[in-house]
């Protein structure tokens, strides 16, 4: 076993109150939010002030049992309790935040930075007097000859195991929206979600939802934009200006083109998460006049009694 001195740097007469204080100066210090490397000094911290700053706790550490520690002290099961507890205080973690996030078609295209503010629980410095930090509290079931364990959240805590449950405070927290993200899609940032005692702490969760755009469309991977233009230029065919993320392109729309057929400008749509590029799309749409002049309807009728006009 370590010594649990040691780890909090405090001799074995020092008082609760010295043990306190230091435990609060090495947490802050070794904290995962603040210090990326160190996450295991952190929980070696916490293990040794969940004994030491317990004074029951402490005095079974300092007095160990004369059969050698073999069953921690009289109980044969205690052996067990201790594994499991240990086990389980290595895989707790704190409860995810989960937050929905709108953005826009160009911030899923282009990709941006966005900045956001959220009310997360960190720790107080101490443990909940009443489960001791685990975050809940065993209650024992009989049914006949069997008696059952159930482990019930603390109410003392709101389960995070922190004295009052803990410290509410407001973060700012910046991320970088990746291009070609997609509504549904979520973002997962590691530790920014709320602490829990003895453990690490859980992750933001952000779920994204585009909005709609009042230019263009996305089909999966694939930018869509509908122009509206003369059946003249299909026929004879034209020079094009569309509009475009990147700015403005211009195409070249063949003779005797065909509406059906959307033009393609290959790898001029979202960003794929292999690494290559959908394409963009323009939709055609040719623009039947509901009004014309007398010239104007003149030459049209002029026009359908030519060979390539005349209604089949």
């Amino acid at each position: 076993m370590e010594n649990y001195y040691e780890i909090l740097g405090v001799s074995k007469d020092a008082t609760q109150q010295d043990i306190k204080k230091k435990y609060r100066k090495l947490s802050l210090k070794y904290h995962p939010d603040k210090n990326p490397n160190g996450e295991e000094m952190f929980k070696k911290i916490t293990e040794a002030y969940e004994v030491l700053g317990n004074e029951e706790k402490r005095r079974e550490y300092d007095n160990p049992s004369p059969m050698g520690g073999m069953f921690g002290g009289g109980d044969p099961f205690d052996i067990f309790n201790n594994f499991f507890n240990q086990r389980q205080s290595q895989n707790k973690k704190g409860r995810d935040l989960k937050i929905n996030l709108k953005i826009t078609l160009e911030d899923t295209f282009l990709g941006t930075e966005k900045l956001i503010s959220l009310k997360r629980t960190i720790s107080t410095g101490s443990a909940c007097n009443t489960c001791n930090g685990k975050g809940y509290i065993e209650r024992a079931f009989n049914q006949g000859f069997i008696r059952t364990i159930q482990n019930v959240k603390c109410n003392a805590c709101n389960g995070t195991g922190f004295h009052r449950g803990g410290e509410v405070i407001k973060e700012d927290v910046k991320f970088k929206i990746p291009r070609g993200i997609d509504t549904g899609q979520y973002m997962r940032m590691a530790g920014k979600g709320d602490s829990v005692w003895g453990g690490i702490d859980g992750d933001l969760i952000i779920v994204i939802e585009i909005l709609p755009h009042q230019t263009f469309n996305r089909q999966g991977n694939n930018l869509v934009y509908e122009k509206s233009l003369s059946f003249i230029d299909l026929i004879l065919g034209n020079k094009l200006v569309v509009p475009h993320f990147n700015g403005e392109l211009e195409l070249d729309i063949p003779k005797g083109h065909n509406f059906r057929k959307p033009l393609r400008v290959q790898g001029k749509g979202f960003l794929t998460e292999d690494g290559f590029y959908g394409d963009f799309f323009i939709l055609l749409q040719p623009n039947i006049p509901s009004n014309i002049t007398d010239k104007e309807k003149d030459l049209l009728e002029q026009l359908s009694l030519e060979k390539n006009f005349v209604s089949e």
